[in-house]
Formats: structure tokens, C-alpha cells, sequence
């Protein structure tokens, strides 16, 4: 029962620092204005501001798979004219679709140096690799 009891208490007490942790206070003390995670002093001025959390950030599978998709798409966009005329709809559908990954490979530079590099490798790769992109840019394959 103790052991119960225990388990009980550390979960209670990780959910309340949980609550804590989304809250911000800002204190003004003799003209000095601070933020901290825990309530003022009594003699300062106290005012709660509501912490948003950071949006979870995708996973790294998520980003690979998304790089070697945008990557080969690009090869085969610049090789192939006929390819990418008929595929550049699709793939800006694709793209809102997908916005949020690929907005963060376009403004993350790692990200962004990762997709070149991809990009440059597939350039003297076999014409079969698109085929793969064709297919689900026609939502024929996932």
C-alpha cells in the first residue's frame, strides 16, 4: 500500500510542476522587471503570462523521408522536362500538403545543405527513381 501511495504522490506531484512549467510570471521589484516559473515575492508586482509550448517537432524519420522525396523529385524535375511539366502540379500539391516539413528543410541550413547534397547525388542517377515519386505525387502509392 505504501509503495501505492508513493507512485500516487511522484505522478500528483509531476503533473502540478507540468502546470507550473506553462506559466511565466512577470515581476516588477524597485523598477527591476522579472520573468521566472515560480509566483513573486509578495512585495513585487505580479503578472501571470501564459506560455505556449513549442509546436512537437517532426520526427527524423519524417524529415529524412521527406528530404529523399523533395531531393528526387528535383532530379527528375531538372532532367526531364516532360516529367516535370506533368509533375509540377502534383508536387505543389504535395508541397501544402506537406508544408510544415518542407518549410523547415527550406529554412533549417543543415536541412537545407542535407537536401542539396541529396539533390546532387541523384543528378547522374537512373531515371527509375522517379518513377517511384510519379507514382505517389498520382496517389497511386505511399
Amino acid at each position: 500500500m505504501n509503495l501505492r501511495a508513493a507512485l500516487l504522490f511522484a505522478v500528483a506531484s509531476s503533473a502540478a510542476t507540468a502546470v507550473e512549467a506553462q506559466s511565466m510570471f512577470k515581476c516588477v521589484q524597485d523598477g527591476k522587471t522579472i520573468y521566472q516559473a515560480q509566483p513573486c515575492p509578495e512585495a513585487a508586482k505580479q503578472e501571470t503570462l501564459k506560455v505556449q509550448a513549442a509546436p512537437p517537432k517532426a520526427a527524423s524519420a519524417d524529415i529524412d523521408r521527406t528530404i529523399e522525396f523533395m531531393s528526387t523529385y528535383r532530379a527528375c524535375a531538372d532532367a526531364i522536362t516532360i516529367w516535370r511539366e506533368e509533375m509540377t502540379g502534383p508536387y505543389e500539391s504535395w508541397r501544402q500538403r506537406n508544408s510544415e516539413l518542407v518549410s523547415r528543410i527550406e529554412n533549417d541550413q543543415q536541412l537545407r545543405t542535407r537536401y542539396e547534397q541529396r539533390v546532387d547525388a541523384k543528378r547522374s542517377g537512373k531515371a527509375g527513381m522517379c518513377r517511384e515519386v510519379a507514382l505517389e505525387l498520382r496517389g497511386l502509392k505511399k
